[in-house]
Protein backbone atom coordinates (compact mmCIF):
# COMPACT_ATOMS: atom_id res chain seq x y z
CA UNK A 1 0.00 0.00 0.00
CA UNK A 2 3.03 2.57 1.35
CA UNK A 3 6.03 2.70 -0.81
CA UNK A 4 7.42 6.00 0.67
CA UNK A 5 8.47 5.93 4.51
CA UNK A 6 9.20 8.78 6.58
CA UNK A 7 10.51 7.31 9.51
CA UNK A 8 11.24 9.44 12.84
CA UNK A 9 14.51 8.30 14.78
CA UNK A 10 14.24 9.33 18.36
CA UNK A 11 12.00 6.76 20.37
CA UNK A 12 10.69 4.77 16.79
CA UNK A 13 14.21 3.37 15.79
CA UNK A 14 16.32 4.28 18.48
CA UNK A 15 15.86 4.00 22.16
CA UNK A 16 16.03 7.97 22.88
CA UNK A 17 15.09 7.37 26.49
CA UNK A 18 17.67 5.00 27.51
CA UNK A 19 20.44 7.12 25.49
CA UNK A 20 19.28 10.49 26.75
CA UNK A 21 19.42 9.55 30.80
CA UNK A 22 23.46 7.61 30.34
CA UNK A 23 24.15 11.40 28.40
CA UNK A 24 22.71 13.00 31.66
CA UNK A 25 24.42 10.51 33.51
CA UNK A 26 27.94 11.53 32.10
CA UNK A 27 27.45 15.01 32.07
CA UNK A 28 26.66 15.10 35.23
CA UNK A 29 30.06 13.03 36.29
CA UNK A 30 31.74 15.15 33.75
CA UNK A 31 30.93 18.01 36.37
CA UNK A 32 30.92 15.96 39.69
CA UNK A 33 27.60 16.21 40.26
CA UNK A 34 26.02 13.01 41.49
CA UNK A 35 23.32 11.28 39.61
CA UNK A 36 20.26 11.88 41.00
CA UNK A 37 17.16 10.71 39.28
CA UNK A 38 15.45 13.85 40.38
CA UNK A 39 18.06 16.32 38.80
CA UNK A 40 17.11 14.19 35.59
CA UNK A 41 13.24 14.73 35.51
CA UNK A 42 14.15 18.29 36.44
CA UNK A 43 16.32 18.60 33.24
CA UNK A 44 13.33 16.66 31.31
CA UNK A 45 10.70 18.92 32.23
CA UNK A 46 12.67 21.83 31.29
CA UNK A 47 13.99 20.35 27.56
CA UNK A 48 10.66 19.57 27.22
CA UNK A 49 8.91 22.26 27.79
CA UNK A 50 11.62 23.81 25.03
CA UNK A 51 10.70 21.46 22.37
CA UNK A 52 7.36 22.29 23.11
CA UNK A 53 8.06 25.83 21.82
CA UNK A 54 9.80 24.54 19.51
CA UNK A 55 7.33 23.02 17.80
CA UNK A 56 5.06 25.63 18.11
CA UNK A 57 7.54 28.03 16.55
CA UNK A 58 7.93 29.99 18.75
CA UNK A 59 11.92 29.22 19.13
CA UNK A 60 14.37 28.19 17.68
CA UNK A 61 16.82 25.10 17.65
CA UNK A 62 19.79 27.06 19.03
CA UNK A 63 17.53 28.59 21.79
CA UNK A 64 16.21 25.02 23.51
CA UNK A 65 20.53 23.77 22.43
CA UNK A 66 21.80 26.00 25.13
CA UNK A 67 19.14 27.21 26.68
CA UNK A 68 18.00 23.94 28.41
CA UNK A 69 21.26 23.35 30.24
CA UNK A 70 21.48 27.04 31.21
CA UNK A 71 18.09 26.91 32.82
CA UNK A 72 18.62 23.77 34.67
CA UNK A 73 21.84 24.68 35.94
CA UNK A 74 20.63 28.35 37.20
CA UNK A 75 17.91 26.02 39.08
CA UNK A 76 20.64 24.54 40.76
CA UNK A 77 22.38 27.96 41.23
CA UNK A 78 25.73 26.98 39.55
CA UNK A 79 27.85 28.94 37.44
CA UNK A 80 28.22 26.41 34.14
CA UNK A 81 28.44 27.40 30.94
CA UNK A 82 25.66 25.83 28.42
CA UNK A 83 27.22 25.86 25.21
CA UNK A 84 30.39 23.28 26.56
CA UNK A 85 27.78 21.13 28.57
CA UNK A 86 25.59 21.06 25.80
CA UNK A 87 28.39 20.64 23.68
CA UNK A 88 29.53 17.13 26.07
CA UNK A 89 25.94 16.30 26.09
CA UNK A 90 25.99 15.92 22.41
CA UNK A 91 28.96 13.91 22.54
CA UNK A 92 27.60 11.42 24.84
CA UNK A 93 24.61 11.30 23.06
CA UNK A 94 25.82 10.75 19.52
CA UNK A 95 27.03 6.98 21.47
CA UNK A 96 23.47 6.14 21.83
CA UNK A 97 23.11 3.35 19.41
CA UNK A 98 20.54 1.24 21.25
CA UNK A 99 17.54 0.26 18.95
CA UNK A 100 13.99 -0.13 19.88
CA UNK A 101 12.61 -3.58 19.31
CA UNK A 102 12.60 -5.33 16.17
CA UNK A 103 13.69 -1.96 14.34
CA UNK A 104 16.77 -3.42 12.20
CA UNK A 105 14.49 -6.65 11.52
CA UNK A 106 11.40 -3.69 9.65
CA UNK A 107 14.12 -1.93 8.44
CA UNK A 108 15.29 -4.84 6.10
CA UNK A 109 12.41 -6.28 5.47
CA UNK A 110 10.37 -2.80 4.24
CA UNK A 111 14.09 -2.25 1.92
CA UNK A 112 13.82 -5.93 0.67
CA UNK A 113 10.86 -5.37 -0.50
CA UNK A 114 11.46 -2.35 -2.42
CA UNK A 115 10.30 0.28 -0.42
CA UNK A 116 11.99 3.61 0.23
CA UNK A 117 13.20 4.79 3.57
CA UNK A 118 13.83 8.43 4.76
CA UNK A 119 14.34 9.31 7.86
CA UNK A 120 12.55 12.18 9.28
CA UNK A 121 13.80 14.19 12.87
CA UNK A 122 13.68 16.93 14.54
CA UNK A 123 16.89 16.04 16.38
CA UNK A 124 20.63 17.22 16.17
CA UNK A 125 22.18 16.29 12.54
CA UNK A 126 25.27 15.40 13.36
CA UNK A 127 24.39 13.00 16.43
CA UNK A 128 21.67 11.25 14.80
CA UNK A 129 23.94 10.52 11.58
CA UNK A 130 26.13 8.87 14.00
CA UNK A 131 23.28 6.90 16.04
CA UNK A 132 22.37 5.40 12.73
CA UNK A 133 25.75 4.40 11.40
CA UNK A 134 27.24 3.12 14.60
CA UNK A 135 23.47 1.10 15.42
CA UNK A 136 24.28 -0.10 11.65
CA UNK A 137 20.62 1.28 10.28
CA UNK A 138 22.19 4.12 8.24
CA UNK A 139 22.50 1.80 4.59
CA UNK A 140 18.75 1.33 5.03
CA UNK A 141 18.08 5.27 3.98
CA UNK A 142 18.04 6.17 0.49
CA UNK A 143 17.73 9.80 2.25
CA UNK A 144 18.09 12.16 5.47
CA UNK A 145 15.46 14.59 6.26
CA UNK A 146 16.79 15.91 9.61
CA UNK A 147 15.41 19.77 10.39
CA UNK A 148 18.70 21.11 11.09
CA UNK A 149 19.53 20.51 7.53
CA UNK A 150 15.92 21.11 6.17
CA UNK A 151 15.34 24.57 7.90
CA UNK A 152 11.78 23.56 9.28
CA UNK A 153 10.81 21.29 12.46
CA UNK A 154 8.34 19.04 12.15
CA UNK A 155 4.90 19.66 12.61
CA UNK A 156 6.06 22.89 10.07
CA UNK A 157 4.71 22.07 6.54
CA UNK A 158 7.49 23.51 5.49
CA UNK A 159 9.70 20.45 6.79
CA UNK A 160 7.39 17.84 4.74
CA UNK A 161 6.89 20.05 1.99
CA UNK A 162 11.30 19.71 1.55
CA UNK A 163 11.04 16.22 1.72
CA UNK A 164 8.21 15.97 -0.89
CA UNK A 165 10.87 17.97 -3.38
CA UNK A 166 13.62 15.89 -2.28
CA UNK A 167 12.10 12.47 -3.01
CA UNK A 168 12.26 11.13 -6.67
CA UNK A 169 9.23 9.98 -8.25
CA UNK A 170 7.41 11.22 -4.86
CA UNK A 171 3.80 10.08 -4.72
CA UNK A 172 1.98 11.73 -2.04
CA UNK A 173 -1.15 8.76 -1.80
CA UNK A 174 1.63 5.93 -1.24
CA UNK A 175 3.72 8.28 1.63
CA UNK A 176 3.37 7.22 5.45
CA UNK A 177 4.77 9.29 8.10
CA UNK A 178 5.83 6.81 10.92
CA UNK A 179 6.47 8.09 14.54
CA UNK A 180 6.08 8.20 18.25
CA UNK A 181 4.89 11.60 18.54
CA UNK A 182 1.06 13.04 18.10
CA UNK A 183 2.14 16.21 18.01
CA UNK A 184 5.11 16.51 15.83
CA UNK A 185 5.00 13.14 13.46
CA UNK A 186 1.23 12.59 13.22
CA UNK A 187 0.38 16.07 13.04
CA UNK A 188 2.72 17.25 10.61
CA UNK A 189 1.20 14.37 8.72
CA UNK A 190 -2.38 15.62 8.94
CA UNK A 191 -1.37 19.20 7.77
CA UNK A 192 0.73 18.21 4.99
CA UNK A 193 -1.47 15.42 3.63
CA UNK A 194 -0.11 12.54 3.91
CA UNK A 195 -1.02 9.24 5.72
CA UNK A 196 0.29 8.91 9.51
CA UNK A 197 1.58 6.18 11.88
CA UNK A 198 2.00 6.09 15.68
CA UNK A 199 4.21 3.90 17.26
CA UNK A 200 3.00 3.51 20.91
CA UNK A 201 4.96 0.56 22.08
CA UNK A 202 2.48 0.76 25.47
CA UNK A 203 -0.41 0.82 23.40
CA UNK A 204 -1.65 3.11 26.16
CA UNK A 205 -1.73 6.47 23.73
CA UNK A 206 -4.17 6.03 20.65
CA UNK A 207 -5.07 8.72 18.24
CA UNK A 208 -7.57 9.76 15.95
CA UNK A 209 -5.25 12.22 14.22
CA UNK A 210 -3.21 8.68 12.77
CA UNK A 211 -4.73 6.46 9.97
CA UNK A 212 -2.76 4.04 11.75
CA UNK A 213 -1.37 2.84 15.50
CA UNK A 214 1.06 0.24 15.90
CA UNK A 215 2.49 -1.10 19.07
CA UNK A 216 5.27 -3.58 17.58
CA UNK A 217 7.00 -1.56 14.47
CA UNK A 218 6.62 -5.59 12.76
CA UNK A 219 3.03 -4.43 12.47
CA UNK A 220 4.23 -1.64 9.47
CA UNK A 221 5.03 -4.91 7.11
CA UNK A 222 1.09 -5.70 7.37
CA UNK A 223 0.11 -2.18 6.28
Amino acid sequence: MYEFYLLDIDNTLLNFDAAEQESFRKLMESYDIPFQEDLFTRYKEINKNLWNLLEQGKIDKPTILTGRFREFFSSLELDINPSEAEHRFQNHLSDGKEMMPNAEEVLRCLKDAGKKLYSASNGVYATQIRRLKIAGLFHYFEGMFISEKVGFEKPNIGFFDHCFNNIKDFNKTTTIMVGDSLTSDIQGALNSGIASCLYSPTGNNPSLKATHTISDLRELLSL
